[in-house]
């Protein structure tokens, strides 16, 4: 499966494994989907709880592609809870229960979340024996908050379709055009090959068909793009002309 599949996947618009989707895909697939149609931070510490159940944290299609579908959960989680402190404490309190994989998920959503008092809260465990084998992950965390320059990754040039991915997933919980910006960049980067052309156009396309928001966003801007761009909006929506 590619990776821009997987956010079809767990929209469950495809084919589920035998068995059906884990309880997450059936409970938080749809919310996480069109999170930014109502906001509400309190869902970011429920969805980290039911991910880090082991039928969901153990659900192959999770795990493929060294992670990559819990490594864009965890990231919309982070996303949810940013300037939410409350919410970003509720994160780091189930870092001491959690299974190693589901560390990862935490410290991962707390890439987008985390707060000063998170730096603390790494520091502290970086001291406790107990943390030990995720040392390499909470040094790269603590540094990543302790970056003045720090970004995310709605701020940097998709290179991977798992960087496409990662856009959308943002865009599901803002709904704000910049990560679409960056998508749509795509088409503007003589450094962009037919991979992440056809990615950046097959994702679009398909969620074009699901967000009006979107539809919204693109058309809005679509007089100010280049012309790759341009061209590509004129082709998958009719864009008004002047």
């Amino acid at each position: 499966m590619s990776s821009t599949l997987i956010l079809v996947l767990l929209a469950g618009t495809v084919a589920q494994p035998a068995g059906g989707p884990p309880p997450f895909v059936r409970e938080y697939a749809r919310k996480a989907t069109f999170y930014y149609k109502a906001p509400d931070p309190e869902l970011g510490p429920k969805m980290l709880k039911s991910i880090l159940q082991k039928e969901n944290l153990e659900f192959p299609p999770f795990n493929a592609s060294e992670g990559h579908v819990l490594n864009l959960i965890a990231a919309q989680i982070g996303d949810i809870g940013a300037g939410h402190p409350k919410v970003v404490r509720a994160y780091e309190a189930e870092f001491a229960d959690a299974p190693p994989a589901g560390r990862k998920v935490i410290l991962r959503a707390l890439e987008n979340a985390g707060d000063k008092e998170t730096v603390k809260q790494v520091e502290a465990w970086l001291a406790d024996p107990k943390y030990a084998d995720a040392k390499a992950g909470l040094e790269a965390l603590k540094k990543h908050l302790e970056d003045p320059k720090r970004t995310h990754a709605r701020d940097r040039e998709p290179k991977t379709p798992k960087d496409l991915d990662l856009l959308w997933s943002n865009f599901f919980i803002t709904g704000e055009y910049a990560p679409v910006s960056r998508i749509l960049d795509v088409f503007d980067r003589a450094d962009a090959d037919a991979t992440m052309k056809g990615a950046a156009r097959w994702s679009l396309g398909s969620n074009l068909q699901q967000h009006p928001k979107l539809v919204e966003l693109v058309m809005k801007n679509a007089k100010d793009r280049p012309e790759g761009s341009k061209k590509v909006i004129d082709e998958v929506i009719l864009v008004p002309k002047n």
